[in-house]
């Protein structure tokens, strides 16, 4: 049992805050670094070496903790893929090679979409658009990038590994304007109407000017000593926007000010170990008519009302994955990769998948009546909404995926870890 909680929390490790080496590229970064704690803007990480002791004290103190409770799960191993009965076929219409793509740390460079074209961008600093059928629109060479592609009011927006926010025109990939927001951004800036919103990784949600990138407000967060590597992307629809911290709070507010609307706990942290008390709502919100669903590491998925807030339901888990919805579900996979159906009016679970256990999938994606999850080796699983029995499969490549699939239209939009983006059509199997 002591290895499969070792596997689990080297997993966790991989995601805590260890972006120490990266920062150290800015000295201006380092200006506010301590003996024991460097401070990002606020944001308190844990240098490398310390990070190194840490993870070696957890994991000692996991191993003494060792039962007799060697069971099915050993050291964390994903689970075999099983057989099935194919009731359903993914077939790749169209893919692109985008270079290394998400690179070796937990960066997640996530597709953008507007009407008629996909962006992507990779960690090296390329930046391209396709048509939706594929065609190359441009492709533009910028320098190391953290974040990307956030598209919206005729911007497509990326952020480099230095904190600066860089907006190009989506017609022909121009730079328009950049501006430093003085801190790590690990989520893709979004747009809408004249404002800008950028999420950084010591707690802050900034407003731009779409036009300029001028600072218009910007609304702090209490950030804990230990978080997960990452946040979550805002959601803007009429105006406001939605989005969740490493403190474990959902919040509701308007982009043209940065006046808060509500805000709401997800997750309150619990123990005495940093390590326990990791609430990162690490995902965007699932923005529907009348309710926001937020998930949260070690503590629950949430629903509130849309209107003020108020929690209308709860169902505990430990996510850090965006969710889904459809068939008067939603769908969220925990960290030890289970899916679960949760009733999107009661918050009642309908059902739960465990084939697909320990493989870290993908946030789940509702596409054309299936659900869609991708998992670390490359495969796309194809499972029911009805009961959550897998009835497909299929391969990008060998290097995963750890963005959101993107279903749009009648194609999925997949793209791998190793930069691969390919566009998916799905077929009903008819059995005679």
């Amino acid at each position: 049992m002591f290895q499969t909680q070792q596997k689990n929390i080297r997993a966790v490790l991989t995601r805590l805050t260890t972006s120490f080496s990266a920062t150290c590229k800015s000295s201006r970064l380092l200006s506010n670094s301590k003996p024991r704690l460097s401070r990002q803007h606020g944001k308190r990480i844990i240098p490398g070496l310390a990070y190194l002791l840490s993870a070696m004290v957890v994991l000692l103190a996991l191993g003494a903790c060792g039962s007799k409770d060697d069971d099915a799960e050993e050291a964390g191993k994903p689970m075999p893929l099983e057989r099935f009965e194919a009731k359903a076929k993914l077939k790749s219409k169209w893919s692109a090679g985008n270079g290394p793509g998400q690179g070796k740390r937990y960066d997640r460079m996530t597709l953008g979409f507007d009407s008629d074209n996909v962006y992507v961008s990779n960690v090296k600093g390329r930046v391209a658009s396709y048509t939706l059928q594929g065609k190359t629109n441009w492709r533009k060479k910028l320098g190391p990038l953290s974040a990307g592609v956030g598209v919206g009011s005729g911007l497509a927006l990326v952020a480099n590994t230095d904190g600066v926010v860089i907006a190009l025109d989506t017609d022909n990939g121009s730079e328009l304007w950049r501006v430093d927001v003085r801190g790590e951004v690990l989520a893709a800036p979004q747009a809408s109407g004249d404002r800008v919103l950028v999420q950084t990784y010591d707690g802050r949600l900034i407003g731009l000017d779409r036009d300029n990138g001028e600072q218009l407000w910007a609304y702090t967060s209490d950030t804990p000593l230990l978080t997960l590597r990452g946040t979550a992307t805002p959601v803007i629809e009429s105006g406001i926007a939605y989005t969740g911290f490493a403190n474990g709070k959902l919040i509701a507010i308007d982009i043209e000010n940065g006046n808060t609307l509500w805000d709401k706990p997800v997750a309150v942290a619990k123990g005495q170990a940093e390590i326990d008390r990791i609430v990162d709502v690490d995902a965007s919100p699932l923005v529907s008519t009348s309710a926001v669903y937020s998930a949260s590491f070690n503590g629950n998925l949430f629903a509130f009302s849309k209107r003020d807030g108020r929690p209308l339901w709860r169902f505990e888990t430990s996510s850090y994955r965006e969710i889904a919805e459809g068939f008067g579900n939603v769908y969220v996979v925990d960290d030890k990769s289970r899916v679960f159906a949760i009733s999107s009016e009661s918050g009642d679970q309908k059902w739960e998948q465990s084939a697909l256990l320990n493989r870290d999938l993908s946030a789940p994606a509702v596409f054309g009546g299936f659900l869609i999850l991708a998992d670390k080796k490359g495969y796309l699983h194809v499972l029911s909404q009805v009961d959550g029995s897998i009835v497909g499969r299929a391969k990008i490549d060998g290097s995963g995926v750890r963005v959101p699939l993107r279903p749009v239209d009648d194609l999925l939009y997949v793209y791998s870890n190793d930069g691969k983006l390919a566009a998916y059509k799905i077929e009903n199997i008819v059995t005679k």
